[in-house]
Formats: structure tokens, sequence, C-alpha cells
């Protein structure tokens, strides 16, 4: 099997992972232990058309669509990640409670899943393709403390796509 064909078959795997994390978080009515901040990820068991997701609902954290420039709130914590350099940057702080709009970035060829290793924060998780941009809103944990994040697609977190959210 040639370099090529192995980086398809790769990508193609990828791709199959994501829109499995996607089918489950859609499907699934509710997450049992709700986020801290009461947070529960509630869609009646059906799938919701992408355009009626409504990302900016820190209530109900939700990954967008994919975003242009223009359409990321201002304001917004920026994110990429790449297979080279992991997380860009690997750390952020916020203030305690506060609504965070989070808008990760592929800043290569790669997919990539953005996601926190607290349980609390499970419903905080945004997947993107090759070079796309996604957001999603939420409140920030009312603990003072840090919360490690990493890219859930296998073997990236081992490559370094990992990175920390301070909140004080």
């Amino acid at each position: 099997m040639s370099d090529k064909q192995k980086i398809i078959l790769f990508l193609i795997i990828a791709i199959v992972i994501v829109a499995i994390l996607v089918l489950v978080v859609l499907v699934f009515p509710k997450v049992e232990k709700p986020y801290e901040g009461g947070i529960e990820v509630e869609t009646g068991g059906g799938f919701l058309p992408i355009e009626s997701v409504n990302w900016e609902n820190p209530d109900k954290p939700m990954s967008s669509a994919p975003l242009e420039e223009a359409e990321i709130t201002k304001g917004a914590i920026r994110i990429g990640i790449s297979a080279d350099k992991g997380f860009e940057p690997s750390i952020f702080e916020v203030q305690k409670g506060e609504t965070i709009v989070l808008a990760v970035t592929s800043q290569d060829e790669w997919t990539h899943i953005f996601k926190f290793e607290d349980e609390d924060l499970g419903p905080i998780a945004v997947g993107v393709g090759p070079g796309e941009t996604r957001a999603i809103t939420f409140y920030a944990p009312s603990e003072i403390g840090e919360y490690n994040f990493f890219c859930d697609v296998p073997g990236h977190e081992g490559r370094g796509e990992k990175g920390k959210m301070i909140v004080k």
C-alpha cells in the first residue's frame, strides 16, 4: 500500500469516526449528568437540521456548521489545531461562569475533534474538517482550576494535540 493510499485510508477512517460521534451526540436524547452550569444537551431523540442548530446558546452547547471569518463572534477565543503544532494557543484563560465562545480551526489537511477531559464538560466538543472553522458557546465552569483539553481523534493527543483552559 502506497503512502498516498495510507493517507486516504486514514482520512476515511477519521471521517467515519467524526460521523459516528456526531450521530451519537444528535441521536441520544439527553446527557445523564448535566454540566455544572446547568447545561443539558437535549435533541428530542431526532436529528436537527444543521441550519436550526443555535451554536450561540450557552445553555445548550452545540457545535456550529462550518463558519466563514465574518461569522465568528467578536471576542471569540480562537484556537488553531494542526498535526505539526498541536493547539495554538495551547493554554487560554477565562473567568468562572463567563460565557465562552470558542472557535476551533483545523489548520492542516486532517480532521480534529476538540474535547475536554473533564466529564462535566462532556457536551463541549467541536469536530472540524481540513481547513474548517466551527464554534461553540458555553459557560466556563464555576470552579477555579485547570481543565485539560485534547484532540479526540485516535493518535492525535499522543502527538501533542492537547492543551489547558485555566478558569480564574
